[in-house]
């Protein structure tokens, strides 16, 4: 990753279950989104569409 973000933001799929973004990067268990963080172990048991549009 070229630049981290001053404050993170954590995505929660049980407050918002749609998260967009572009992905930055990955770093150990979290996805960098442009948008905030997804913390994939928190989320395990969950089922997830993800759609790429180049």
């Amino acid at each position: 990753m070229l630049n981290w973000p001053e404050k993170v933001k954590a995505h929660n799929f049980d407050k918002q279950p749609v998260v967009e973004g572009t992905l930055m990067g990955i770093k150990g268990q979290y996805l960098m989104l442009d948008t905030g963080v997804l913390n994939i172990r928190k989320f395990g048991g969950y089922e997830v569409e993800i759609k790429v549009a180049a």
